[in-house]
């Protein structure tokens, strides 16, 4: 990001004064436009304060999170802008709202966007791994629309931590042909 301004969001939390949380900005600020944070210590910052505002609680939903990220990449895209996103998503929890969480990434499946899943914990990921379409099968949606192509990348973290490859060049491995696949369909070059 050139700017280094990055949208934040936590999710499965309980703000002091207010029901569960699916998707609030991590920085504290109630607009929902106003989620960016600076840098990568803007978000450790954020995440480290939301922890003292907010008592963590379930169930564990993805769709308004991904929402709001196709929501970002969509304005990105009607504005012609040529920028690609990436979500990152680190969850101690198996989703709940796995068909919601369909629905949204199959929406999101056109957009200049991928989602980067971190499994952490002891949690049976199983389930978590149909949001990967690493077997070939694409993602079909409650209406019966098929994703346009791959965009999810999941990781259990215990799976890599003792191995040869690391968290991160198992997260950032499909991003590369996610990226190409995405500017290939849409007949996207560079900017000269």
């Amino acid at each position: 990001d050139s700017d280094k301004r990055f949208p934040a969001w936590g999710f499965g939390a309980r703000p002091i004064d207010g029901p569960v949380s699916h998707c609030f900005n991590l920085n504290g600020s109630s607009y929902s436009n106003y989620c960016e944070v600076e840098g990568i210590k803007g978000i450790m910052t954020a995440y480290t304060s939301a922890l003292f505002n907010v008592s963590l609680a379930g169930p564990t939903l993805f769709g308004h999170v991904i929402s709001a990220a196709a929501l970002i990449a969509s304005q990105s895209l009607a504005n012609n802008e040529q920028k690609y996103f990436v979500l990152l998503i680190i969850t101690d929890g198996v989703i709940t709202d796995l068909q919601e969480t369909k629905d949204a990434l199959v929406k999101a499946s056109d957009l200049p966007l991928s989602i980067l899943i971190v499994g952490v914990g002891g949690a049976d990921f199983k389930e978590m791994e149909i949001l990967d379409a690493d077997k070939g099968e694409r993602l079909e949606s409650s209406t019966g629309r098929v994703a346009s192509r791959d965009i999810v990348q999941f990781v259990p973290f215990r799976d890599v931590q003792s191995g040869d490859i690391s968290v991160v060049q198992s997260l950032l491995a499909e991003l590369p042909s996610q990226f190409l696949t995405y500017m290939r369909t849409r007949d996207i070059h560079p900017n000269t």
